[in-house]
């Protein structure tokens, strides 16, 4: 185990709101860090966040310390510590389990490369290095802990892999009927409370048929749980992707989009409502359904595309929605579910539609992660995962974009029925990152969504399924009223939902202030700032006026 230091470096600043109405900048923390310096990555925790980093140490070396420090609501912090990593390693991938924090180290880039975890203790802040010799070697997509139990998702001769790795036996066990030909993990969710992991996995046969399966296991890889959705309505028709919502009372459904075989038209969304039983019951959601899908369009336009759809209907034709509708989040309520979906076109020529997982497979892997690659490492762990980081130079693929057109959010009950629909323009933004593009907060009423683009935030707003207002773009700001920004630092910034109605930005400023002596200075830090939104706080221009 390597010692922990502390360093008494931080500085947090609690001074009077800057507010727009609302949106409002309440809380900021402060680190003196140079722009060259790594990114702290953020994740939740209960009653407040985690920061941590893999830096290089100063000199000609190739030694890298892990520092981290805990934050609560209000941003306070005051103890800043550090771990020695072994020579030559690197972080590599990282989780979240109860009160311990997981980093998994890697030496090297390739699926050989030796890895080693260090299991800190947040209580009491010991740290444990702990082997994975025994652990296969394979290409890492996705890495979390179950109950100290380290799950790996890989890939191994192109085909998909799954171990755990019991800490406390020093046992490894590869779970069954993941590992074949022509088979893609889209998601893996684990549920701590339940004890079990659930692997979505999707699979061709020999006539390229889809089918999707949802395998549960425990904590040491025994299967507990299979349920197979066999096919749709329409053998013309298949699951595109999909979402596992978590279990409640016995019960789980898969959400996600569906479309056209061989076609790369989609269709609409579906709702796979899962028993105790292993039964399911399908719902199919398609343009009928959607009345707002196309209120991103001027009215001239919109009553156009309905006219023309209306044509389609009397026939008894579904049109497809082009050009790539995907299903990014599912919010659960105790009334039913929130689903959102993103409408883009991807430009990239590198793009793999449908079974490439090409939107969807990283951020919904792991509900620990705010952001999956917030340091300045170059891309994400895994070649199905990429940098979130908007203005990162550290794009997906570099050779390509992705063109997003519109927002689209549909509130269905749980028996099934549309309470509401809507869309938000999202006006052709380019970014090179295929994941969702936005945050949003619903309580089951109110629905707020905010994207980050350049150094502005951008905040829409539904209420009862009406929308307020879109777009309405607020600078970043400065809590000390006596302080000025002469520098961000684009691509470090990250921006995410926290909790309730609370957001979280962090990235490098650097600093204007006047110090001791009267005269201008500046500083470069890292800053974590809270923001606080409300829509009914806003209120129109011309009233304004």
């Amino acid at each position: 185990m390597r010692p922990i230091f502390y360093l008494f470096l931080f500085a947090w600043t609690i001074l009077s709101h800057t507010t727009y109405g609302q949106l409002s900048f309440v809380e900021r923390f402060e680190l003196e860090s140079k722009f060259q310096e790594n990114d702290f990555m953020i994740i939740k925790r209960p009653g407040g966040i985690m920061a941590f980093r893999s830096q290089p140490e100063k000199g000609f070396n190739l030694r890298n310390r892990f520092q981290y420090f805990l934050a609560d609501h209000n941003l306070k912090s005051d103890v800043f510590k550090e771990i020695r990593i072994k020579d030559n390693f690197d972080l590599e991938a990282y989780d979240l389990e109860g009160n311990f924090f997981y980093a998994l180290m890697q030496k090297g880039t390739t699926a050989v490369s030796e890895k080693y975890l260090i299991e800190i203790n947040l209580e009491t802040e010991e740290a444990t290095e702990i082997s994975l010799d025994n652990v296969y070697p394979m290409e890492l997509k996705e890495f979390f802990v179950l109950n100290r139990n380290a799950v790996f998702l890989g890939t191994a001769d192109t085909r998909p892999i799954v171990q755990i790795y019991d800490i406390e036996a020093n046992n490894v066990y590869t779970v069954q009927g993941i590992y074949s030909k022509e088979t893609l993990i889209l998601q893996l969710r684990k549920d701590s409370e339940l004890g079990i992991i659930d692997v979505l996995v999707s699979r061709r046969d020999k006539f390229k048929t889809k089918q999707v399966s949802i395998l549960s296991f425990d904590e040491i890889g025994t299967k507990i749980r299979e349920v197979t959705i066999d096919g749709l309505n329409d053998n013309n028709l298949e699951i595109v992707e999909g979402l596992l919502t978590p279990i409640q009372e016995y019960q789980q459904s898969l959400i996600g989009s569906f479309g056209q075989r061989r076609r790369e038209a989609y269709q609409g969304i579906y709702i796979a409502d899962i028993n105790e039983f292993g039964e399911y019951k399908l719902k199919y959601y398609t343009l009928e359904d959607f009345p707002n899908f196309f209120n991103y369009l001027n009215e001239k336009q919109r009553e156009k595309k309905w006219n023309d759809l209306e044509k389609s209907f009397k026939k008894g034709v579904n049109p497809s929605i082009k050009p790539v509708f995907s299903t990014r989040e599912v919010i659960t309520t105790d009334r039913g579910f929130l689903i959102y979906s993103d409408n883009f076109n991807a430009t990239n020529p590198r793009y793999i539609p449908r079974d490439g997982v090409y939107a969807n497979d990283a951020y919904r892997f792991n509900p620990n992660r705010m952001y999956f690659d917030g340091t300045n490492y170059g891309p994400a762990y895994g070649s199905q995962l990429f940098n979130t980081i908007r203005n990162s130079p550290y794009n997906w693929q570099v050779e390509g974009e992705y063109k997003f057109i519109s927002a689209y959010f549909i509130y269905i009950d749980k028996e099934g029925q549309v309470i509401w629909d809507n869309t938000f323009n999202l006006s052709n933004k380019i970014t090179g990152i295929p994941g969702k593009f936005g945050e949003l907060s619903f309580d089951g009423n109110k629905l707020h969504y905010l994207y980050l683009d350049g150094i502005n935030i951008y905040m829409s707003y539904i209420k009862e399924g009406e929308v307020i207002f879109e777009n309405q773009s607020f600078p970043i700001e400065l809590i000390n009223e006596n302080e000025r920004i002469r520098e961000t630092q684009e691509y470090s910034l990250n921006f995410s939902w926290w909790y309730d109605n609370y957001y979280i930005l962090s990235g490098k400023q650097m600093i204007r202030f006047l110090g001791e002596s009267g005269k201008e200075e500046t500083k470069q830090v890292f800053f974590i700032t809270k923001i606080k939104v409300d829509g009914d706080l806003w209120a129109p221009e011309d009233s304004i006026q």
